[in-house]
C-alpha cells in the first residue's frame, strides 16, 4: 500500500537547492532528499540542514550516504517543528523512487 502525502501538514516552504534555503534558515525542522553519486536518493530530517549536508559530504552523516559520496541536495521541505518533519520523512520514505523523482521534478517545474 502506498503512503498518502499529508497535505494538511504545517509545511512552511519547499525548495530544491541550497540557494532556496536562505529564506528558511531560521526555521526549526527540515526534511530533505539527497541525490547520491550512484543516482540513489536518501531522505532525512534535520534542524540544521546546511550542517547536516556538510556532515553527509564529509562522510560523517548517515551510513547509507558514506559510500555514495558526494551527495547533492535536490529537494527540501520546511516545517514548524520536528514532529511534523519526522512524520513527513516517514511518508516520503514509503514512496517508491519514481514517486520521489516526481516529487522532486514536480516542484522544480512549478518554481
Amino acid at each position: 500500500m502506498k503512503a498518502k502525502l499529508n497535505a494538511g501538514s504545517r509545511r512552511l516552504g519547499v525548495g530544491y537547492s541550497i540557494s532556496d534555503l536562505s529564506a528558511f534558515l531560521e526555521e526549526k525542522a527540515f526534511i530533505y532528499l539527497l541525490r547520491c553519486n550512484d543516482n540513489s536518493l536518501y531522505c532525512g530530517w534535520s534542524s540544521d540542514i546546511i550542517k547536516r549536508l556538510k556532515s553527509h559530504n564529509a562522510g560523517t552523516g548517515a551510513k547509507y550516504t558514506r559510500a555514495k559520496l558526494p551527495v547533492k541536495l535536490v529537494y527540501f521541505e520546511v516545517y514548524e517543528d520536528k514532529i511534523q518533519a519526522m512524520k513527513r520523512e516517514y511518508e516520503i520514505k514509503q514512496l517508491t523512487k519514481l514517486e520521489k523523482e516526481i516529487l522532486i521534478d514536480g516542484y522544480k517545474n512549478i518554481i
